[in-house]
Parts: C-alpha cells; sequence; structure tokens
C-alpha cells in the first residue's frame, strides 16, 4: 500500500547499517593489518638480533647454519668483513637478482648516512632502521643494514626477508572482508525489507480503515442529502404537498445532525479531548434510572426489560457517570433495535466479585457471529450489510468502546446462552 515509502524506509536502513558494518569490518581489518605487521618486523628483528650476537661472538659462520636460516625463513643473508665478503652465495632464491635487492637495500642506508664504507666511531654498533625494499617482479622484502665493530675490524651484514607471501595473504584477507561486507550488506537489505514491511503493517491496516470509514462516512451523508434534493425537487413539481415533502426533509435534516453529532463525538473520543471526570458513584441508582428511561421504549415494542442486581449492595464505582451513562445507553439502544423480537426481553444486569464490578446488557436476538464479534466495534460496521436500516449507522458501539478505553474500563461481547448476545462493561474497584 505504501511502496515508496517502504523502499525508502528499506534504503534508509540498510545504508545506515551497512556503514556501521563496514566501519566495524574497516576497523577490524586495520586492526589485522597492524598486528600482522607488528609481528613480522618482531620475527624479522629477532632474525637480526640472532645473526648480529654470533657475528660478534663467532669469528666464522658454517655455509650449511646460514643455508638453513635463508630456507627456513626466506631470508637473504649477506656478511662482509672489513670489505670483504663472505663466501656464501646464498640458497634461498627470490624472484629479483640477489645482487640488486642487495643493491637497494645498501641504498636504503646509505640514506639514513650509512654508506658502504662506514663503520661505527663511536659506539659497537650501526645500525639501520627497518625499511622495505619493491623487486623487479611485484616481490617485497623487509630489511635491514647493520655494521658492528669486531677486534679484527669490522663486520657487516645485509639482512632481507621476502615479505611478498604475506602481502598476498592479506590481499586474500581483504577479498575475505570484502566479501562478508557485501554478504552481510545484502543480509541487512533482506532483514530491513521483511523488517519495514511487518513495521508498516499496522500503518497499512490504519490507513485501510480510514478509507473504509471515509466510504462509509460519504454513504452515510450522502444518503439524507439526496433524499432531501428529491424532497426538494418533488415539492416544487407538486405545490399541493409542500408540507408532506417539507416533513420528509425535516426528519433527514435530523438523521444528517444526528450523524455529524456522533462522528464529532468519535473523533474527540478517538483524540482523547474527552473531558473525563472521574468520581465515585452508585452504580445500581444508575442502573434504576436506566430501568426508569427504557422501560417505556421496551414495552412499546411489546417487550420487556428486567433489572437484576445482587443481594448485596454494589460497591461505588470510579469513573465518569457521564459517559458511563452513553455507554449503557449506546448498549441498550442497541439491544432494542436488534436483539428485542417476538415481545421479547431484555436483561440489565450486576454483579461483583472480589476485584471487578460487571453490568450485562443481555438480549435473545439473533446474536452476533464470532467473525463479527471483532468487528461490531468498528465504525459503520452493520450486520445489516445493506444499510436500509436508517435509524442506526453503525456508530454507537464504536463511541461505546472508546469512551470505556478513556475510563480503562473494559467492554466485552459474547453469546447469550440459548440464543443472542450480552456485552459485559467491568469496572475494576
Amino acid at each position: 500500500m505504501f511502496p515508496e515509502l517502504q523502499k525508502k524506509l528499506v534504503r534508509l536502513y540498510t545504508f545506515s547499517t551497512g556503514m556501521i558494518l563496514t566501519f566495524i569490518l574497516t576497523v577490524t581489518f586495520l586492526f589485522y593489518l597492524s598486528s600482522q605487521q607488528s609481528r613480522r618486523e618482531a620475527s624479522f628483528s629477532d632474525h637480526i638480533f640472532t645473526l648480529t650476537s654470533k657475528l660478534q661472538t663467532d669469528s666464522t659462520f658454517s655455509d650449511s647454519y646460514l643455508a638453513k636460516l635463508e630456507t627456513k625463513h626466506s631470508l637473504i643473508i649477506y656478511i662482509e668483513e672489513n670489505g670483504t665478503p663472505f663466501f656464501f652465495p646464498g640458497t634461498f632464491k627470490p624472484r629479483t637478482e640477489r645482487r640488486s635487492l642487495l643493491d637497494k637495500a645498501q641504498g636504503e642506508a646509505s640514506a639514513e648516512g650509512i654508506f658502504p664504507n662506514s663503520h661505527p666511531i663511536s659506539s659497537n654498533l650501526l645500525q639501520s632502521s627497518l625499511f622495505k625494499i619493491e623487486g623487479a617482479h611485484h616481490d617485497s622484502y623487509l630489511g635491514c643494514v647493520t655494521i658492528i665493530n669486531t677486534s679484527a675490524g669490522y663486520k657487516k651484514l645485509i639482512l632481507l626477508q621476502d615479505i611478498t607471501i604475506n602481502r598476498m595473504k592479506i590481499i586474500r584477507n581483504a577479498v575475505l572482508y570484502l566479501f562478508i561486507d557485501i554478504l552481510g550488506i545484502l543480509l541487512l537489505f533482506f532483514t530491513g525489507k521483511r523488517f519495514v514491511g511487518r513495521s508498516l503493517l499496522p500503518l497499512e491496516e490504519m490507513y485501510a480503515k480510514q478509507q473504509d470509514f471515509t466510504a462509509a462516512a460519504s454513504h452515510e451523508l450522502r444518503s439524507p442529502l439526496a433524499v432531501i434534493r428529491t424532497a426538494a425537487d418533488a415539492a416544487a413539481a407538486t405545490p399541493g404537498q409542500h408540507e408532506k415533502y417539507l416533513s420528509i426533509i425535516k426528519d433527514e435534516c435530523q438523521r444528517g445532525d444526528s450523524l455529524v453529532k456522533n462522528l464529532l463525538l468519535l473523533a474527540s473520543a478517538q483524540r482523547e479531548n474527552w473531558g473525563v471526570k472521574k468520581q465515585r458513584f452508585e452504580l445500581d441508582e444508575m442502573l434504576l434510572h436506566l430501568l426508569e428511561l427504557y422501560e417505556p421504549l421496551c414495552n412499546a415494542k411489546s417487550g420487556s426489560l428486567l433489572l437484576t442486581l445482587p443481594e448485596e449492595t454494589l460497591p461505588p464505582v470510579y469513573a465518569d457517570p457521564e459517559l458511563c451513562l452513553q455507554i449503557f445507553t449506546v448498549l441498550l439502544d442497541n439491544a432494542i433495535a436488534y436483539g428485542l423480537k417476538d415481545a421479547g426481553k431484555i436483561i440489565l444486569s450486576a454483579c461483583r466479585t472480589q476485584t471487578r464490578t460487571t453490568v450485562c446488557v443481555t438480549d435473545f436476538g439473533p446474536g452476533i457471529s464470532d467473525k463479527e464479534k471483532a468487528l461490531i466495534f468498528d465504525p459503520f460496521y452493520r450486520q445489516d450489510k445493506s444499510r436500509n436500516e436508517k435509524t442506526h449507522f453503525g456508530l454507537g458501539l464504536s463511541i461505546a468502546a472508546e469512551l470505556a478505553s478513556l475510563q480503562d474500563i473494559t467492554l466485552n461481547v459474547r453469546d447469550t446462552e440459548g440464543g443472542g448476545c450480552t456485552f459485559e462493561v467491568s469496572f475494576t474497584h
């Protein structure tokens, strides 16, 4: 019923929650990158420390030790003493030529002031910071240049580690995070679509009821206006029957006025603009008053109205007496109009429990089906689908339900044993 609104809300929900998901995944991925880099640099620093310590303590290195170290950790180890390289060709085969990588590493060290012929002067150690170089085949290396003083002069170590596989691992993880993000956004979209759809259901139902209410009100208002216009045309065409048609017009005007008043009454109750004036009053006195008012009406239709009260006095109830009288009036009017048949009877009764006092209006008419019980409190609902009955508009029970809700009074309907229906109005003590 609201497709454009639903689309906008789904887009807004998906965008906002998707942004939050993307932000969380981005922060998580950046934390992952930072931790990976820290672990990689810590591991590389351990290799530097190990080789530097051996250079300081050992005068010679075995080729097998260096070969094993290179192969296991993807290292490139270059050592020279007093400008003379050690005779170790290396066992690890990088993608880029070994000599080219060593020259680039020396270039990075030179940028920090550690030149090929440099050696420590004021300390026993001269070391560059950790740097990163790129090979000719998109391969990456982490490197460091270290020069140490020895008793025989100085030794120089250029250490590189191939981290290309780490970069590929990062790319794979980035793709994985992106996939999770896209999948999460899609799930959020479908979840949002379902959530928004369910959230709009009450609004759609309210809109449908409003449309039904408008259509029913238009129908009810159009009916007296059509009769008035027809009567006016007839009066103009037949001058001798003015009184007859004026009487018809007057009746329809009264009917229209009654409808408008009921509509205003219902609207006021629904907006909770009604001035509820609660007070304690005697319920049995109100029921006796109702008996005096409605007994003649029942007798006029060859029926009877019976009042049944418990032996013990009913406790006072806390509510608005005028609104309660309006509720009982609606229920009795309906009972007389629809439930009084074949010299039947209507029973107005009251009973009490420890927590509640309940007033019942019972008739023995055709009753109300279970399907219609859920609809009778809707505005303009009538069992007479043709709307031929003109003394009632189908607003009374709606007004009664709203007035009861304003006072926290419970209004229910149930079947009468043997046929008919019973309306129950319950007051809490």
